[in-house]
């Protein structure tokens, strides 16, 4: 049977798209001024299922998890051919000037379910910010989370890159990119060091932050808030999704339902039908190299982010700890505006650092007890906090499960989350090559901040210029 998705871009229904299990496209028809009821009751009458998605982009429909950015594009970005299309791969994406690929992440609310706030307990609502103001949502029960937060305002969204960065000669200047097939960066001498960038930042963690700005003053390494940004859109995919025609990973028996990746033997410990491209280095795979590819992304489609399976761990500060106490950075700071060291008040790490941009979390929090536990995410009992503002949205912002919610299941790969507070402590997301089951989408681990690894890389992301929206 046929698959009939009605999608618009914004302006009423536009087009009809026939396709068969396989996602290949059997045909297209323009509306021709129906109402969604009444072209819903037209094809259904010819036999066709009819999913009728009012806004592209939904959880469970095509285009989920990213989408065209209707603001002023930064200087050099070129919209990639489709971009307002949910059924082209260029959905949501854009090149930049040294040809990077970039996805735009549209802000979205969500609500976690507690059993008792009107969702089920540990399901996943998300709706568009674009639906109703931040004020109407938290009335509903729903918060936008930290990521869509920079320099005290409220974004409508971010841009990510879609792979890992490697490096490119542009204009003279190595620099790092985000490209298909290339050999991912990384902190250590042994394997494509960030070094070898224009400026030569140093082989340890904090350099990534002057890696990421070989690309321009505006770029950060994605912050651990984007990286469980794209687990929490992977959940509410699975969770919504009805087959694999929108979703390539999709497993509706609940096993692996899951985004996959690089993370065992240049292929994935879950689904031995993805394979990767060699990089040379152990059994680590080229950037975006899966195949098939839509089953290595975040939201099942060739439009998603991938690389978040292995097969590295990708450096993603936002949290960090000192004298005992974790820290998460404060929503006024241009996250852009971060230097890697440990003594000036820009820096990331350091004492000076860490009082001029972060907020006190304190000793504990959650399943951050301040030890040296490895615990693996999901519980029977509730996962994550459902409170909208606060040290518990922030902690679940940044991927952070309560003290009951781990455990380990299915839903969540098994993903590790690393206990182990240390002094300056830089935040891992991901897993590498070699991780296994303890790699995935939720996967969360910590480095010092001056550890030099063969297997740690990182992605750019940026926010608007000032003034765009």
């Amino acid at each position: 049977m046929a698959y009939v998705n009605v999608y618009d871009n914004g302006g009423g229904i536009r087009k009809v798209a026939v396709i068969d299990n396989a996602r290949n496209i059997i045909g297209t028809t323009t509306d021709g001024g129906q109402t969604g009821a009444d072209l819903a009751a037209e094809l259904a009458a010819l036999g066709a299922y009819v999913q009728l998605s009012p806004k592209a982009g939904l959880a469970g429909n095509y285009g989920y998890g990213v989408g065209p950015c209707p603001f002023r594009l930064p200087e050099g970005f070129v919209p990639m051919s489709g971009v307002s299309d949910p059924l082209s791969d260029g959905y949501g994406g854009y090149l930049t000037q040294d040809g990077s690929v970039m996805r735009w992440r549209p802000a979205e609310y969500r609500k976690w379910g507690t059993g008792t706030n009107g969702l089920a307990l540990n399901s996943l609502a998300v709706l568009p910010a674009t639906s109703m103001s931040i004020v109407e949502a938290n009335n509903q029960g729903f918060m936008l989370p930290r990521e869509f937060y920079n320099a005290g305002v409220a974004q409508p969204g971010f841009f990510i890159d879609q792979y890992v960065c490697s490096k490119a000669l542009y204009q003279g200047r190595w620099i790092a990119v985000s490209v298909k097939n290339a050999v991912f960066l990384s902190s250590s001498a042994a394997n494509n060091p960030i070094s070898a960038l224009d400026g030569s930042p140093s082989n340890t963690h904090a350099g990534f932050f002057a890696a990421a700005k070989t690309r321009g003053s505006a770029y950060f390494p994605a912050i651990r808030e984007m990286y469980a940004n794209c687990a929490f859109s992977a959940l509410a995919h699975a969770q919504a999704s009805q087959g694999t025609a929108a979703c390539a990973w999709f497993d509706g028996a609940g096993a692996t339902n899951f985004p996959k990746g690089c993370n065992s033997a240049l292929s994935d410990i879950n689904d031995g039908g993805v394979t990767y491209t060699a990089s040379g280095y152990s059994n680590a795979g080229l950037t975006g190299s899966g195949t098939p590819f839509a089953k290595t992304t975040h939201n099942g489609q060739n439009c998603g982010i991938c690389d978040l399976v292995g097969p590295i761990w990708a450096f993603s500060p936002g949290i960090t700890a000192l004298s005992g106490n974790y820290y998460a950075l404060k929503l006024s700071v241009d996250i852009a505006s971060l230097t890697g060291g440990s003594t000036l008040a820009t820096d990331a790490f350091g004492a000076t650092g860490i009082a001029a941009n972060y907020d006190l979390i304190g000793p504990t929090f959650g399943a951050y007890l301040g030890g040296t536990s490895v615990y693996t995410y999901g519980s029977a009992s509730q996962v994550f906090s459902e409170q909208m503002s606060g040290n518990a949205w922030r902690m679940t912002s940044l991927g952070i499960p309560l003290a009951t919610g781990v455990g380990g299941t299915n839903a969540y790969g098994q993903d590790a989350f690393y206990d182990n507070r240390t002094d300056n402590m830089a935040v891992l997301s991901g897993g590498r090559f070699s991780a296994g089951t303890l790699t995935g989408v939720w996967g969360c681990g910590n480095h010092l901040n001056s550890t030099s690894d063969a297997g740690v890389g990182f992605r750019c992301a940026r926010y608007l210029d000032a003034g765009s929206f």
